[in-house]
């Protein structure tokens, strides 16, 4: 008997991936231009219940809780993190305090306010307004420098002299909008430890508990 030609059916296995669950959230998308070096790129600031987190910050990154004041520091290669709280800078540890000059000018719909710090050859200029969008802390959380100061820059230049020329960094507000973001955004994955934050102090152990002036008679 003759054979015929054996037809092969190839069977796809299809695996179905449920979607990862979304959030609405604010997000602030940011340009940065660097020169000499003539490059751009951009990043976003998602916030959403209370808190906060910076694209530009990749293996190690902060979560901001604005609510509590407080600020997580999540290292992805380690697999760990510590929350400590946000603290201003002392005045006599800034150098180059932000001064306002007065001068305002409207950005994205809002009034901002000229801030110029001023340290030798370095300049930096920031155009600080805000948007409702944007909760008043975040940027002094961000940067303690500007703890006292409320709102957001939404034009941020710096000047450094480099030889004959200069080296500039602008950050600047393009966009701000609400759309869905994974809620993974702002999670610190669960098998992730909690360690203690670098430089504090443990209770010795013969220290009283709080509630106590002395310790406990053994």
């Amino acid at each position: 008997m003759a054979c015929g030609p054996v037809r092969v059916v190839e069977k796809k296995v299809i695996s179905r991936i449920e979607p990862e669950p979304q959030m609405v959230a604010t997000v602030v998308t940011v340009q940065t231009s660097l020169q000499p070096q003539n490059k751009i790129f951009q990043h976003s600031i998602v916030i959403a219940n209370g808190h906060a987190r910076s694209g530009d910050e990749l293996d190690r990154w902060r979560l901001f809780d604005l609510a509590q004041n407080r600020v997580t520091y999540v290292d992805d290669l380690e697999k760990t993190y510590y929350t400590i709280a946000s603290t201003p800078q002392n005045a006599a540890e800034i150098a180059g305090a932000p001064t306002p000059t007065g001068e305002k000018r409207v950005l994205l719909g809002v009034e901002a306010t000229q801030f110029l710090i001023r340290l030798g050859g370095f300049q930096r200029e920031l155009w600080i307004g805000s948007p409702p969008q944007i909760p008043p802390n975040l940027f002094g959380m961000i940067d303690t420098k500007f703890a006292k100061v409320t709102g957001f820059p939404l034009i941020d230049h710096a000047e450094l002299p480099y030889g004959k020329t200069k080296m500039t960094l602008e950050r600047i507000v393009l966009k701000i909008e609400q759309r869905n973001v994974p809620q993974s955004s702002l999670d610190i994955p669960s098998d992730y430890k909690e360690v203690t934050a670098p430089g504090a102090r443990r209770r010795p152990a013969s220290s009283p508990p709080p509630d106590r002036s002395t310790p406990a008679a053994e």
